[in-house]
C-alpha cells in the first residue's frame, strides 16, 4: 500500500486551524447545562461532601511545611546563643539552607506589583486558558456550560479547582456554578435558582466557606512541590546535625526539647506517604549518644 503525504502551504495550514477552531467554537456553543439541578438535599449533601475533601487534602498539602514549621521552630532557641552558633562554625554545620534560615528568622516579605495583563477574547464566553487547561481532562460537555455562566477569572479558578481535586465532572462545575457570587457571574441580572430547605442566608454563607476553603487549597497546592522540596534540604541539613556527637550533646544539655523533636522529625520516613500526613511506624531511626 502506498502512502501518499501531502504538504500544506502556510496559507492552507492556517485555513485548517482556523476551520478547525470554527468547529470547536461551534460546538462549545450548542452545550447547555441539563434540565436537572440539584435539590436543596442533594445540594447540601454534595456541598458537606465536597468541603470535607477539600479540607483533606489542604491539609496533606500543608504537611511538609508544617515539619518546615517544626525544624526552624525547635531551631530558633538554639541559634541565638553565641555558644551553640559558634560550635556549629567549628563543626562545619554554620550553613543553614536557606529555606529553613527564614524560617527561622522570619522577615516580612516584599510587595511586588502584579503585573498588569490585557484580558483575552472569550471563545464562546470561555477563557481560553480554561480551554488550554482541560484540553487533556475527559471532560462532560456541560461542565463548559456551567463555566461560561462565570466571569473569566471565576473560570480559571474552578477550572484549577477541577484539575487539583481531580473534580473534573458536572456535579463539581455545579456545584462551582452555584455558589458563585452574584458579583462573580457573567450575568448577574439572571435570577438565581432557589432550593427548597437552604434559605438565602444559608446559601450565602455557604458560598462564603467554600470560596475560603478553595482559596486556601489553591494557595498551599501552588506550594506544596516547594515545600517538599525544602523540606528535602532541611531534612539533609538536620540528619548532619544528629550525626554529629558534639552537636546532639549540646543540646541534650541544653535543649532537650528541640533535641526530641529533631528525632520526631527523622523518625518520619521521607517518602509520599510521610508528605501526604500519614507516616509509616516503621523508619529509620537515628542513634545519638547524650552526655
Amino acid at each position: 500500500m502506498t502512502v501518499r503525504r501531502v504538504v500544506l502551504s502556510l496559507e492552507d495550514a492556517d485555513r485548517v486551524l482556523q476551520n478547525s477552531r470554527t468547529r470547536h467554537a461551534a460546538l462549545l456553543d450548542k452545550m447547555h447545562e441539563p434540565g436537572r439541578w440539584f435539590s436543596g438535599s442533594m445540594l447540601l449533601r454534595t456541598y458537606e461532601a465536597e468541603c470535607e475533601r477539600t479540607r483533606k487534602m489542604t491539609a496533606e498539602a500543608k504537611t511538609p511545611r508544617n515539619r518546615l514549621e517544626t525544624i526552624a521552630g525547635a531551631l530558633r532557641n538554639p541559634l541565638k546563643q553565641e555558644q551553640f552558633r559558634r560550635l556549629l562554625s567549628a563543626e562545619g554545620l554554620a550553613f543553614v539552607p536557606k529555606a529553613l534560615a527564614e524560617r527561622v528568622s522570619p522577615q516580612q516579605p516584599a510587595q511586588s506589583a502584579c503585573p498588569h495583563t490585557e484580558p483575552k477574547p472569550l471563545v464562546t464566553g470561555l477563557l481560553p486558558e480554561v480551554l488550554d487547561l482541560l484540553q487533556d481532562w475527559s471532560v462532560p460537555p456541560q461542565v463548559f456550560a456551567s463555566l461560561r455562566k462565570m466571569v473569566p477569572e471565576r473560570q480559571l479558578k474552578a477550572a484549577k479547582l477541577m484539575i487539583a481535586l481531580k473534580r473534573a465532572n458536572f456535579h463539581y462545575a455545579q456545584l462551582l456554578s452555584t455558589l458563585t457570587p452574584v458579583s462573580q457571574l457573567a450575568d448577574p441580572s439572571r435570577p438565581r435558582k432557589k432550593f427548597a430547605g437552604v434559605t438565602a442566608d444559608q446559601l450565602a454563607a455557604m458560598e462564603a466557606e467554600f470560596d475560603m476553603l478553595n482559596e486556601e487549597f489553591l494557595h498551599c497546592a501552588s506550594f506544596r512541590g516547594i515545600w517538599a522540596l525544602e523540606l528535602m534540604a532541611a531534612r539533609s541539613y538536620l540528619d548532619r546535625l544528629m550525626e554529629n556527637v558534639r552537636v546532639v550533646r549540646y543540646l541534650a544539655q541544653n535543649f532537650p526539647e528541640q533535641l526530641a523533636a529533631f528525632q520526631a522529625i527523622l523518625d518520619i520516613p521521607m517518602d509520599r506517604e510521610a508528605l501526604a500526613g500519614h507516616p509509616k511506624k516503621t523508619g529509620r531511626r537515628h542513634k545519638h549518644l547524650v552526655f
